[in-house]
């Protein structure tokens, strides 16, 4: 056994390390880089070569029944709903039902589909800012009113979902990544529940209509294969993959944006430069993924019996690998507290790696560029209108509460 003294310096639910959490993972990575930790029952990594290293190790994975011939453990009869719509989504799933389901979906997120979405991206981003430059006030929350709608729009967009109904989607998303922090509370599951039935409900019908009237869409298309070829792409999957792509399709852009045009706002020397020099905004946008990382880390469960450095790991093991502390790791990032838009190379791991490397980082790379490009021309003004926004009490995605801004 672990011993359990050994993660105690590390609070997760404690103010001062949800407003900032890197002095913790600075000192993890110098004096216990590979550790125990109590309250989660898992090890806590937070190095960036034993990151990277664990990401692609394929004794690792998301999903350990698949390997036990025994029955599951059986699971809160209440969460049903929830477990109902995780089942099936490529997040969960391992070679081989995680290749035949991404090879199913994948074209859509190839580089080539993405940048023929960048005109439409634009438009977009331009009808956002007309509406804000409209107001008299000039003041408005650039997460409701500009990081919100951008990606809600796009993948709903490709999706096949329409507009009278996107109001749903964001609501049920935030609930039901409730159901992954570590220090959820009994209300935040019960409302994870009733998000994920919800939307399940939702998804089917849409299923229904696409059948009637199928369209130019990724559920539709999804449909339209299971009806052909229904071993490729069961019902449930495409439910929970539609749920997914809603879920994942705006939460990291959402969360870099605002995490990154904080941290713009905050160093107005990276912004001058910026503003100077739009053809950084790629390497600008890749600075915002590493500094402030929106997913600050990701479960994996062993798979079979391995040694790590100097710990037995024996299976069904729980390893939360810190993708933002291993993006401040002084080992890898010159100066890593540093926010530099010029930062070359930049191998940061906000998207993780190996079978789990996030299949709409293309998309999301996209969207964050025109956004940034965007908002840097159109309002040369933008300004923190107010005291600094604080961040949700949240430990596995890191994101603002509020925005204000005037410009």
């Amino acid at each position: 056994m672990p011993d359990p003294t050994t993660g105690t310096r590390f609070r997760p639910a404690d103010p001062e390390f949800l407003a900032d959490p890197y002095p913790t993972y600075a000192r993890l990575r110098a004096e216990a880089p590979v550790v125990w930790y109590e309250g989660w029952q898992a090890w806590l990594v937070t190095r960036h070569a034993d990151v990277d290293a664990l990401l692609r190790d394929r004794r690792l994975g998301r999903m350990i029944h698949h390997l036990d011939p025994s029955p599951p453990p059986p699971q809160r009869p209440e969460h049903a709903a929830f477990h109902q719509v995780q089942e099936g989504s490529l997040l969960e799933l391992e070679p081989p039902a995680h290749t035949r389901v991404k090879q199913a979906v994948q074209d859509v997120f190839t580089p080539r589909h993405v940048r023929a979405l960048q005109p439409r991206i634009e438009v977009l981003m331009e009808d956002l800012i007309d509406a804000l430059e409209a107001r008299p006030e000039r003041r408005a929350d650039l997460l409701r009113d500009v990081a919100e709608p951008l990606p809600l729009t796009v993948i709903a967009e490709l999706l096949g979902v329409p507009e009278g109904e996107r109001s749903l989607l964001l609501p049920w998303s935030r609930a039901i990544i409730g159901m992954f922090e570590p220090e959820r509370t009994p209300a935040m599951e019960s409302a994870a529940v009733r998000a994920a039935d919800a939307f399940a409900t939702f998804v089917r019908e849409r299923m229904a209509a696409k059948r009637r009237c199928p369209g130019d869409d990724l559920i539709s298309r999804m449909v339209a294969l299971h009806d052909t070829e229904p071993a490729r792409l069961s019902e449930g999957e495409i439910v929970a993959n539609t749920i997914l792509f809603l879920n994942a399709g705006h939460e990291a852009v959402v969360n870099t944006l605002g995490n990154g045009m904080l941290a713009l706002l905050q160093h107005p020397e990276q912004r001058a430069l910026l503003a100077a020099e739009p053809g950084l905004v790629g390497s600008a946008v890749e600075e915002m993924l590493r500094f402030d990382t929106p997913l600050q880390f990701f479960e994996r469960r062993v798979l079979e019996p391995m040694r790590f450095g100097a710990h037995e790991w024996p299976r069904g093991t729980r390893v939360c690998l810190f993708y933002a502390a291993a993006n401040r790791d002084p080992a890898v990032f010159a100066e890593p507290d540093r926010f530099d838009v010029r930062r070359q190379p930049n191998p940061h791991v906000a998207f993780g790696l190996g079978v789990h490397y996030c299949i709409g980082a293309p998309l999301a790379r996209l969207e964050l560029q025109c956004a940034v490009r965007a908002l840097l021309r159109r309002l040369p003004g933008l300004r923190l209108d107010g005291p600094l926004p604080g961040y949700q009490p949240r430990n596995v995605f890191r994101y603002l509460q509020a925005f204000p801004v005037a410009y």
